[in-house]
């Protein structure tokens, strides 16, 4: 066999097999003879480009390999037979008969190491978001804008078939500050699982009851679920911020949630919130609603809310919804329309972005309409727009406009 042949197949092996005959047990693999067949067919599959060597032109070492070595990179072969050509998958196949016996044993290891890999998965969003918003107070008009870029990525390991962990690593900053105004957070970190008929979820996740108009926000603590057709959720532990009392931290927090479906159609949600801020009295919060599904295409919710406040505690909110995006199908688009009378006393933290008129992050309330769509402009990449106009429910003569502009990458 010639030098550079032998150099050539070692770098195949290298390439190919990194890390997987390393991790293998001791096999009693002897040497393929140095004038066998398989060193030309394989040299043959090189020169086709079905296997590849390092790519930069260099050979790096000289040696002969064992049958496993060699099964390796007949395995290579295989997965890219759809370079090959009629004789090239001869000379395939003739390899595959002579070492059936340890490509079999490899397909097992492979399929172990997939499975292994496979316990691990990632995935991400990289957001970039346009706002524009105007206030008006007592006369006074005020506008201001924003472009942030927000990035995260998500951590998913199934640790056995009954339990999960979830990591979820944020970063958002604004664009116009060079990154002088960036907030980096390790904010999912939650294990879930089973015990007996109940699901269980443990550590730092979304809260979204109801139609999270009074909340959907991270919360820290421990959640226990169970039920089909009427789902229940419980949950105890505490949430960081909420627009209620602006200033309060790690808010004491205790959560009931209903869920129940009338029919395929028909959905009725309810729940209940008892929040304990520091240095101030409990408050407790109900949300209550129903959506209806017309057809495949229109979708309608209306939901109302009650606080034990004394002043301010009352809520609704309606939405109209036509089609909706699907981040793996191009094309596709949904929109919207909505009217929400908010009074301060009835949201922690909402899915509405807007949700409220607010003056340095005090919660003011919120009356008025928002119209929106989302349309998939690649797959995984989509466009959001929503334009919102709100008036206070504290004061009629403080005022707010937002326009939002937004493209998600999904990875």
């Amino acid at each position: 066999m010639k030098r550079q042949t032998a150099m050539a197949l070692a770098a195949v092996f290298a390439m190919s097999v990194a890390g997987t005959a390393l991790a293998a047990p001791v096999n009693p693999f002897v040497d393929v003879p140095a004038k066998h067949w398989s060193y030309d067919a394989v040299t043959k599959l090189a020169q086709a480009g079905v296997v590849s060597g390092y790519g930069d032109g260099t050979y790096k070492g000289d040696r002969t390999l064992t049958r496993y070595e060699m099964a390796t990179i007949v395995a290579k072969a295989m997965a890219n037979s759809e370079k090959a050509d009629a004789e090239t998958q001869k000379t395939i196949d003739a390899l595959a008969a002579e070492y059936g016996a340890e490509l079999n044993n490899l397909g097992v290891r492979v399929d172990n190491l997939e499975k292994k890999v496979g316990n691990v998965k990632f995935s991400g969003e990289i957001r970039a978001r346009y706002e524009h918003g105007e206030l008006k107070a007592l006369g006074v008009k005020e506008s201001d804008m924003g472009q942030t870029m927000r990035a995260r990525l998500n951590v998913n390991a199934q640790i056995n078939e009954d339990w999960a962990f979830t990591g979820r690593f944020s970063s958002e900053e604004d664009i116009r500050e060079s990154g002088r105004n960036s907030d980096t957070d390790l904010d999912h970190l939650y294990l879930t699982g089973k015990l007996g008929a109940f699901d269980l979820t443990v550590g730092r996740f979304d809260a979204v009851p109801a139609y999270g108009i009074a909340l959907d926000d991270v919360v820290e603590g421990a959640m226990v679920s169970f039920g089909n057709k009427l789902r229940v959720d419980l949950f105890a532990g505490k949430q960081e911020y909420t627009e209620i009392l602006s200033n309060s931290q790690k808010d004491e927090l205790y959560i009931a949630n209903l869920g129940y479906a009338f029919s395929d159609k028909l959905n009725a949600k309810g729940a209940y919130f008892h929040v304990k801020p520091e240095g101030s009295e409990k408050i407790k919060l109900y949300e209550v609603g129903l959506d209806y599904q017309f057809n495949p295409n229109v979708n309608l919710s209306g939901v109302y809310l009650k606080s034990d406040l004394d002043v301010e505690d009352q809520g609704f909110f309606t939405q109209l919804s036509y089609k909706g995006s699907d981040v793996d199908n191009k094309g596709s688009f949904g929109a919207w329309v909505n009217y929400r009378d908010l009074e301060l006393g009835t949201v922690l933290s909402s899915t509405l972005d807007t949700g409220v008129v607010s003056v340095n992050d005090v919660s003011l309330g919120g009356k008025g309409y928002e119209i929106g769509f989302d349309y998939v402009l690649k797959k995984n990449i989509l466009w959001t727009t929503s334009y919102t106009d709100l008036e206070s429910t504290v004061s009629k003569n403080i005022k707010g406009e937002f326009i939002r502009s937004e493209i998600e990458f999904f990875f």
